[in-house]
């Protein structure tokens, strides 16, 4: 009877270790399995990375290039407001040699 028990005992100690064991391959497959789902979501952020870096360097050339346009703008306006003042001086120039010719010929024209 010994013999039996001993017998059932280690029936039931190797259904144990065979349920372990399932159990065991159970949990390392999805172990696996959501390890792989990490390192792809993992490498998925880190492609999303290199392409926000080549954005960020894109968008910081574009604004670098932007401010060397304003600032040759801002350069021509500068020239175009001396051209400017320099065409008001002319004009006043011109209009006072007119305006001295006339009264010129006026006291010149008049019988003394």
């Amino acid at each position: 009877m010994d013999n039996l028990i001993l017998a059932e005992l280690k029936e039931i100690k190797e259904e144990l270790n065979k349920l372990k064991e399932h159990q065991l391959r159970k949990y390392f497959y999805e172990l696996r399995e959501n390890t792989d789902a990490w390192v792809r979501q993992i490498n998925g952020d880190v492609s999303d990375l290199y392409e926000l870096s080549s954005l960020v360097n894109e968008n910081s050339s574009n604004i670098q290039h932007n401010y060397e346009l304003i600032y040759e703008m801002k350069d021509q306006i500068e020239g175009l407001k001396q051209e400017i003042n320099t065409l008001k001086l002319i004009q006043i120039i011109s209009l006072k040699q007119k305006s001295q010719e006339r009264e010129q010929t006026q006291t010149h024209g008049q019988p003394k």
